[in-house]
């Protein structure tokens, strides 16, 4: 097939993009222009011409060669090139893919993507993302299927509840595949480049966002990131806890997580569907199955947690903390650091787990396609 029958380039790039199980960002009907500025500027000519041959689903370098009419090794070396530069995605150099939100966030994490992208890109986001509301789809699908949830740390976990490693931090850092790397925040990066950051004086861009298993391996062969023992791991965890962020990860039980996010509720593509849009998503990342209670004989009424809480759970009355349970999501922020213990994390069973990214995804998929 020649790239005269295939078309414009970047058109393929985005058809095949609508594959992803959140779609891409579609405005009145029609392909965000936003959107499709921002592939442009990510991909140059040269590179869309070979871009326009994947799909979201990973293809071996046999079988894309053989669609663009090339030699398996010369095609080996185009694809190894893009994806060094951090504008597709590979499994291990043995095949390669689109992948849209993996873009999104490595555009603003990655030096060589951020380099092309930049403040226009950073605006671009802000058009498609936020302005025309894509945030919906890529927090969750039409139905309300979240694609992150919400982790605590367990020193914000009352000692009598259940405590799964699948749903405390500590424990999904311990039981992760490695390797882990440490790398910039994305979402931070992203309103820094706009100098719209409210966080600037609390929280870090640098060394605040996990990529563990596929993703740490992605990180370290392209020479960005600092691989983290799991030790050093659980120590940047501590730290970040007591600094006021909430944990995230992928929607799923299983160990083959990609990124565990360190979220602060001014900056994060996910909880500022809560926190701060106007058109609120309460599905922007599901609750965690911990839910805020107050010991009423311990508060002090200090206010501690009322300020901590990212998402306006906490109220104080007559010199008492008291949690409105319909809005606490479980993060344990405001635990973490109560003088006197008053307020921790029970058990509260409200929240579905997925057992893996394929079974996750294929909800999101049939869910956003089907008519509402």
């Amino acid at each position: 097939m020649t790239t005269e029958e295939v078309g414009d380039p970047y058109e393929k790039i985005l058809q095949n993009m609508r594959e992803y199980p959140s779609d891409i960002p579609i405005n009145n009907g029609k392909i965000s222009e936003a959107f499709r500025e921002f592939i442009i500027l990510l991909f140059t000519p040269e590179e869309a011409e070979i871009a326009q041959y994947l799909t979201v689903r990973p293809q071996s370098v046999g079988n894309i060669s053989k669609k663009m009419g090339k030699e398996r090794e010369d095609t080996k070396k185009i694809l190894e090139k893009m994806a060094m530069d951090g504008v597709i995605q590979d499994i291990g150099g043995f095949s390669y893919f689109i992948a849209m939100p993996h873009l999104l966030n490595m555009g603003f994490k990655y030096s060589k993507t951020f380099e092309r992208l930049g403040k226009k890109g950073a605006e671009l986001y802000q058009q498609f993302f936020i302005e025309e509301k894509f945030y919906k789809r890529y927090e969750s699908s039409d139905k309300g299927t979240s694609l992150t949830r919400v982790v605590p740390v367990n020193l914000s976990i009352d000692h009598q509840s259940l405590i799964s490693n699948v749903e405390e931090i500590h424990g999904i850092i311990e039981n992760c595949m490695g390797p882990i790397v440490i790398t910039d925040c994305p979402c931070r990066n992203r309103t820094e480049t706009l100098e719209i950051r409210e966080c600037k004086d609390k929280y870090p861009i640098h060394e605040s966002c996990f990529q563990v298993g596929l993703f740490g391996k992605y990180f370290l062969r392209r020479g960005e990131g600092r691989e983290l023992s799991r030790e050093e791991a659980h120590e940047i965890i501590d730290k970040l806890a007591q600094l006021g962020l909430v944990f995230t990860t992928e929607n799923i039980e299983s160990t083959m997580h990609q990124v565990i996010c360190c979220c602060c509720d001014c900056c994060c593509a996910m909880l500022r569907g809560m926190t701060r849009f106007e058109d609120k998503n309460e599905n922007c990342t599901a609750k965690s199955n911990y839910i805020s209670k107050v010991n009423q004989d311990l508060c002090k009424g200090c206010g501690l947690c009322g300020e901590r809480c990212p998402f306006q759970a906490i109220t104080i009355d007559n010199a008492k903390s008291y949690v409105n349970a319909k809005k606490c999501y479980g993060c344990g922020v405001c635990a973490v650091t109560c003088p006197t213990n008053a307020i921790k994390l029970h058990r509260i069973e409200r929240s579905h787990l997925f057992k893996n990214p394929i079974e996750l995804m294929q909800k999101i998929y049939q869910e956003n396609r089907t008519e509402k």
